[in-house]
């Protein structure tokens, strides 16, 4: 009897855990149809622009400096080196006997090409360049402080609203594994090279009125919340990240991680896209660079921290 039994709970889980996932997909499915229908209606208001991007100038989309636009291919190459390492690592289940060390090892390998190879094997014309005043110096100085802040401070927003852990053998600062500071580093290198591209394909395309504007910040907002969904998906398939409701992290979950790129998106999009083919044109300067990312920062600190006060939550309790 007791064996029947735990045979009919097994199951009453299974049924569940089936029932939970469909009322999630079905949730998912209605955010997206929702963000495909609001992006092809306020598509059909845009006025394609009167001058014309020409292959001979630029490619439309590809930045106009010649530092940036190199810097922006770099970030999306080195990408899919990572990438293909992160398939193999969960593919292989490496991690299974993987400890602290092996976990950092990870995240050196995903995050120090970004910061070795540009300088390595620079253009010649890069090559002519200060190191300072590249533009893969100040993508990278950015989003290290982003995603360094990212991880220290908001991670544990998501340990408090969305009840998320780590459970995984690591080395920590401030309870956060290391690896994962190094391994934010290279997502995010990746998220923005590529939401600067689809940001200047806009501009490039459409001509400057409201109704580009209101196009532009959807595009935004749905590449901030699909991108923060993709990533909750495929991470799904490491164990030693765990929600205690799934559905939840998925749905109000990415809506909480888009936060992140909804406001760094734009911001880091704005790091030397004024600067001509003339690199010394560019007066975004290190400084700048290190302003920008910290005020971006502050602008997602206060608004995840809004969300925690409307749902009630006590950011300082015992977890």
């Amino acid at each position: 009897v007791a064996g029947g039994g735990g045979v009919h709970l097994a199951h009453g889980a299974r049924q569940r855990s089936a029932m939970e996932d469909e009322a999630m997909w079905k949730a998912m499915g209605g955010v997206f149809t929702c963000m495909g229908g609001l992006l092809f209606a306020s598509s059909l208001l845009l006025t394609k622009n009167a001058k014309k991007v020409t292959k001979r100038s630029r490619p439309k989309g590809m930045a106009a400096n010649a530092s940036k636009r190199e810097g922006e291919a770099y970030s999306l190459k080195l990408a899919a080196l990572w990438i293909a390492a992160v398939v193999v690592v969960i593919a292989t289940q490496a991690y299974e006997w993987w400890g602290p060390t092996g976990y950092m090892l990870i995240g050196l390998f995903c995050a120090v090409p970004y910061v070795v190879v540009p300088y390595a094997f620079p253009s010649e014309e890069e090559a002519k360049i200060p190191w300072r005043e590249r533009y893969i110096t100040k993508a990278n100085v950015w989003i290290a402080i982003f995603s360094f802040i990212g991880n220290y401070w908001y991670t544990h927003y998501f340990y408090r609203v969305l009840k998320a852990r780590y459970t995984f053998e690591a080395f920590r600062l401030n309870d956060v594994p290391l690896c994962l500071y190094l391994m934010t580093h290279a997502y995010f290198m990746f998220y923005h090279a590529l939401s600067n591209f689809v940001i200047r394909w806009i501009r490039d395309t459409y001509a400057a009125n409201g109704f580009r504007h209101f196009f532009e910040w959807s595009v935004i907002a749905s590449m901030s919340y699909t991108t923060a969904f993709g990533e909750a998906l495929t991470i799904c398939a490491f164990p030693y990240y765990s929600f205690e409701d799934r559905n939840q992290a998925y749905v109000l979950g990415s809506a909480f991680y888009g936060i992140y790129f909804l406001v760094s998106y734009p911001m880091f999009f704005q790091v030397d896209e004024n600067a001509k083919k003339a690199i010394k044109s560019s007066h975004y300067s290190i400084q700048d660079t290190i302003v920008s990312a910290l005020a971006a920062s502050m602008a997602v600190l206060c608004l995840l921290d809004f969300v925690r006060l409307s749902m009630g939550v006590e950011l300082f309790a015992a977890y």
